[in-house]
C-alpha cells in the first residue's frame, strides 16, 4: 500500500465535487400583472445571462459533466465555476479535483497551489498534505522547503498517534499497521531530503536515519551517502552507495503512482567513481557489496524478529504444522501415514520451479484417482505477502502449504527440491535443485517402489 493510499482512509471529503439534483422551481403564477411589461404590451428583453437562471449546483454539475475525461477542460470549466461562485461551500471538493487535474497535467506548479488551498480549507486531510509536501520538495525556493517541513512535521505528529480502530471496516489491523509504518518511513525520508536540500545535514541523518531503521530503502541510504560524500566521508558514502544498490534490486515498480525503482546502473557508476577515485581501482568493491547484501539480509532478519514463530519446538518434520496459502486448517504430514507423500519445495523468485512443476504435473497425472500418493507444494518464501499475487497467474498442483520452518527440518538447501516420503513418512526419493534428466523416471520408480511396500 502506497502512502497516499495509506492517506485516503483517514475521513475526508470525496475528491470528485458531488452535485444533487437542481431543486423543482415553483408553478409560475398565472396572473400577467406580476410581471414588468414595455408600454406595447411586450415583455421586456431580459438582461440576465442563460446560466444565471441555473441554481450553482446545476451549473457544477453540468460543468463536470461537459469536460468528461479531459483533465484540461475540467480545470478550465472549475476554474470558471469557482470566478463565478467565489465563496461557493464545495470549494474544497472543487480544489480537490483541480488537484487530481493538474497533477494528470504534470503542472506541478498550479497543482501544489490546490494542494495547499485543500490543507487550508481542511487541514485534516492528510491525503492532499502529503501531495503538497512531495511537491513542494521538487520546488527550487527554500520557503518551499520550509513549508514541506512543516507539513510533513505535523503529518508525522498526525500519524504516530493514529488510533488502529478508526480504520475502514475492510481492512485488516495488519494491513493497516503495514500501511502506517510504509507511510512514517515516506515521510521521514522525504523530511530528511528537504533538510539535506537546506544543507541541514544534522537533521537530515537523523530522519533518514528513523526511517531507515523503520524499514530499509535505497533511497535513504541514497540521500545518506549524498550527505556523506558532500562531507567528504569518502568510506561512509561508498557503504551508503552499496546499500542502495543492493536494495534498489529489491524494489518493484509502484502500481499506485509511486516512483519507479531506482536505477542501479546510476548508482553503480557513481558508487565506481567513488571507489576509483579514493583507492586507485575497482579492486575490493565487490566485498563492499557483498557486505552490504550481509547487512541487508541481518536488517530483514532483525525486522523480522517479532513475525510469529511456527513449530519453534517441533523437531520431527513429521510433526510441523503447516498452514494453507489459503488460509484454510494447517496440516500435518504424519497425517499422511500409510500414503506416499510427494513434496515439492518451491519459491516465487524460483525460475526453475515452473519447469520442475511441468514435470511434477505428468507425475500427479499419472497418479491421479489414487488416494494413497498425495503431493503437497511447500511455499518457502521467506516473504509471505507476494504469494497470493503470484499465485493469480502461476499456482503449483498438490496441497498448498507454507513451509514454517519445515524445509530447514528436511535440511532444504536448494529450491526446487523433491522429495518422495514412504508410508511411514521416510525419504525415499530426494532431487535437489533442478535436475530434469532423469528426474521422471527416478521419481516414479520410487513412488512405485514405496506404494507397493507395507505400512511400518
Amino acid at each position: 500500500m502506497t502512502s497516499v493510499a495509506w492517506a485516503q482512509q483517514a475521513p475526508a471529503p470525496s475528491s470528485a465535487p458531488a452535485t444533487k439534483a437542481p431543486a423543482k422551481k415553483p408553478p409560475a403564477a398565472s396572473s400577467s400583472s406580476s410581471k414588468p411589461r414595455n408600454d406595447d404590451g411586450t415583455a421586456p428583453a431580459s438582461s440576465e445571462s442563460p446560466d444565471s437562471a441555473i441554481d450553482p449546483d446545476t451549473q457544477l454539475q453540468v460543468a463536470v459533466r461537459a469536460a468528461g475525461n479531459d483533465p484540461a477542460t475540467l480545470v478550465k470549466s472549475l476554474e470558471a465555476y469557482l470566478a463565478k461562485y467565489p465563496d461557493s461551500p464545495r470549494r474544497a471538493a472543487i480544489y480537490r479535483a483541480l488537484l487530481e487535474a493538474q497533477m494528470n497535467l504534470h503542472n506541478q506548479t498550479a497543482a501544489l497551489d490546490y494542494a495547499e488551498k485543500v490543507v487550508a480549507l481542511q487541514p485534516e486531510d492528510s491525503q492532499s498534505m502529503f501531495l503538497a509536501v512531495t511537491l513542494l520538495e521538487k520546488m527550487p525556493d527554500d520557503a518551499s522547503q520550509l513549508r514541506g517541513i512543516d507539513y510533513a512535521t505535523r503529518l508525522i505528529e498526525r500519524v504516530s498517534k493514529a488510533d488502529p480502530e478508526s480504520r475502514p471496516q475492510q481492512m485488516t489491523l495488519e494491513d493497516w499497521q503495514a500501511g502506517r509504518n510504509k507511510f512514517m518511513v515516506d515521510l521521514y525520508v522525504t523530511r530528511g531530503r528537504l533538510q539535506h536540500h537546506l544543507h541541514k545535514n544534522d537533521e537530515a541523518v537523523k530522519d533518514l536515519t528513523t526511517g531507515f531503521r523503520l524499514l530499509p530503502t535505497a533511497e535513504a541510504a541514497l540521500t545518506l551517502g549524498e550527505i556523506a560524500e558532500e562531507t567528504k566521508h569518502s568510506d561512509e558514502a561508498i557503504r551508503q552507495y552499496a546499500t542502495a544498490f543492493m536494495l534498489a534490486g529489491d524494489e518493484q515498480p509502484d502500481s499506485q503512482g509511486g516512483p519507479p525503482p531506482m536505477d542501479r546502473d546510476m548508482l553503480r557508476l557513481r558508487m565506481g567513481n567513488l571507489w576509483r577515485f579514493s583507492h586507485d581501482s575497482s579492486a575490493g568493491l565487490g566485498d563492499i557489496l557483498l557486505s552490504a547484501y550481509d547487512r541487508n539480509r541481518d536488517a530483514l532478519k532483525t525486522e523480522k524478529a517479532d513475525a510469529p514463530v511456527y513449530n519453534k519446538d517441533v523437531t520431527d518434520p513429521l510433526q510441523f504444522s503447516m498452514r494453507h496459502v489459503d488460509g484454510s486448517s494447517a496440516i500435518k504430514l504424519a497425517e499422511s501415514h500409510g500414503k506416499v507423500v510427494v513434496v515439492n519445495f518451491w519459491t516465487t523468485w524460483c525460475a526453475y520451479c515452473a519447469l520442475m512443476e511441468s514435470m511434477l504435473a505428468d507425475l500427479r497425472t499419472k497418479y491421479s484417482g489414487r488416494d494413497d500418493v498425495v503431493f503437497i507444494a511447500v511455499n518457502a518464501d521467506e516473504d509471505e505477502t507476494v504469494v497470493a499475487p503470484f499465485l493469480k497467474d502461476q499456482k503449483p498442483g498438490g496441497a498448498l502449504v507454507f513451509a514454517d520452518g519445515v524445509n530447514r527440518a528436511f535440511h532444504v538447501e536448494s529450491i526446487p527440491t523433491v522429495l518422495v516420503l514412504d508410508k511411514g513418512g521416510k525419504i525415499a526419493y530426494r532431487t535437489q535443485g533442478f535436475a530434469p534428466d532423469g528426474f521422471a523416471d527416478l521419481a516414479a520408480g520410487a513412488i512405485a517402489k514405496a506404494s507397493a511396500a507395507g505400512t511400518p
